[in-house]
């Protein structure tokens, strides 16, 4: 996201806890903060995206944190994957500094940051979307808005809970059909072509489980952390997640089994070995 910003000719002001990604942000033409309070100085709309809920609260609300030194007016454009209870106790600590946030939840991966492709599932007032619009437009195709604070995120997490319970289910068919004689490429041809049809079957499993070469990608542990969420969302509401519950089960033991730094596709991996078979294109075995 800090690659395309500076593409489109607006070099952001960078921070990171690890200094590698700001050095090689820096090299491309991005502005390089030394701390987290010299950002906050510095500009007056801050998005932030970081892997958990502790996270966000160290870097926004923390000692020598973002709103520390923020002035008065600054937007926070809170990005991260994590619980809305959380986003919403953020979001009350940034307005009481005389400040305001929204929540702006991303969809895509890698590739369609760097083209200006995201979604973002947005929890805002509509004067603080309208605000952020003009950047959030360099970066996605798509800004939805799904609310109030806190109901971007909210979004973020069902459309997670559904996206990986369809993927479990498109391996485990899958490693049904391959068990049973089928080719990986037959099936793709008609499961896409019907109403089993799904985003995994297009992209990321022929790309890496079919393949075998597992590219870098939204971690396996991760995504664990993310069913978490849900896990904890449904929880408070009183809604049962049945198919949630077995692909959390089965990202259990793929971080078991040291793959949780893998991209979430790793889950193939572990469907191989309960299933005794091998999920690759006849010319990748």
């Amino acid at each position: 996201m800090a690659r395309r910003l500076v593409r489109q000719g607006e070099p952001p002001w960078v921070f990171n806890r690890s200094a590698g990604a700001v050095a090689e942000l820096a090299t491309l033409g991005a502005l390089a903060a030394p701390s987290l309070s010299a950002l906050g100085e510095r500009c007056d709309l801050i998005l932030t995206v970081l892997p958990d809920g502790p996270d966000v609260e160290a870097v926004v609300t923390g000692p020598g944190g973002l709103l520390a030194s923020a002035r008065p007016g600054t937007l926070f454009v809170e990005c991260s994957t994590i619980d809305p209870g959380v986003t919403e106790r953020v979001c009350a600590a940034v307005q009481a500094a005389g400040c305001r946030m929204i929540d702006a939840a991303i969809g895509g991966r890698p590739p369609q940051a760097e083209q200006g492709r995201l979604v973002f599932m947005v929890g805002a007032h509509p004067e603080d979307l309208e605000r952020a619009r003009p950047m959030l437009q360099q970066l996605g195709s798509d800004i939805v808005h799904c609310g109030g604070p806190g109901m971007g995120i909210t979004m973020k997490v069902v459309n997670n809970l559904m996206s990986q319970s369809i993927q479990l289910m498109d391996l485990e068919g899958l490693a049904l059909g391959v068990k049973a004689g089928l080719d990986p490429r037959v099936m793709l041809k008609v499961l896409t072509s019907t109403a089993a049809d799904n985003a995994p079957l297009r992209t990321r499993i022929p790309d890496n489980v079919l393949t075998g070469r597992y590219a870098p990608g939204f971690a396996a542990r991760l995504a664990h952390k993310d069913q978490g969420l849900a896990h904890a969302l449904a929880a408070r509401l009183g809604v049962p997640l049945f198919a949630l519950g077995q692909a959390r089960h089965l990202y259990s033991v793929a971080l078991a089994q040291g793959l949780g730094e893998g991209p979430s596709e790793v889950l193939g991996q572990v469907i191989e070995r309960l299933a005794g078979v091998n999920l690759r294109f006849k010319d990748e075995a």
